[in-house]
């Protein structure tokens, strides 16, 4: 009797495992993994920039799809954000330069993803006769409007912003 008993428990755990595994769904795609990966990556970054003090730099170009890069974004703004907020070792308040260069970029980015034009950052007037500090907030705001999925309706807010993330 102990022989038969462990012989069913055995099969429908067979079983049951076979099911688990078949009723799952479809499995991820290669670029659905590609996307997580870029999240993670730039979650890693925000993470050891706030650990180091930096102010937000993102890096998106170590992507090779517009998805990627959208999704790297994503993992940096909301790590930065949240770390930012809890009080880790941050960085001063943007200047009035930053904001203006972070909006600029962003506003420019927008306007050339929505007219089809390629990733032209470091061909714009504002970039190339600004300072560094200027440079730097504008290629931020240029990458997060042109890779993010923000629509018109932002086009307005963003002028409102008063903080880069």
């Amino acid at each position: 009797m102990g022989k038969r008993t462990l012989v069913v428990i055995a099969a429908v755990l067979s079983f049951g495992a076979g099911f688990a595994v078949s009723s799952r769904g479809p499995r991820e795609t290669a670029n659905e993994k590609q996307a997580d990966a870029a999240y993670r990556d730039g979650a890693f970054l925000a993470r050891m920039d706030v650990k180091n003090g930096r102010k937000a730099h993102l890096s998106c170009g170590r992507w090779n799809s517009d998805q990627d890069r959208s999704s790297f974004i994503a993992g940096y703004e909301q790590t930065y954000r949240e770390l930012s907020e809890r009080g880790s070792r941050t960085n001063a308040q943007p200047t009035p330069v930053e904001l203006a260069g972070y909006r600029e970029g962003m506003l420019d980015g927008l306007r050339h993803r929505k007219a089809a034009q390629p990733f032209q950052v470091s061909k714009s007037d504002k970039y190339r006769t600004a300072d560094r500090e200027y440079r730097e907030a504008y290629s931020n705001g240029y990458q997060e409007g042109y890779y993010s999925k923000r629509e018109a309706a932002d086009l307005r807010t963003i002028s409102q912003t008063s903080q880069p993330f």
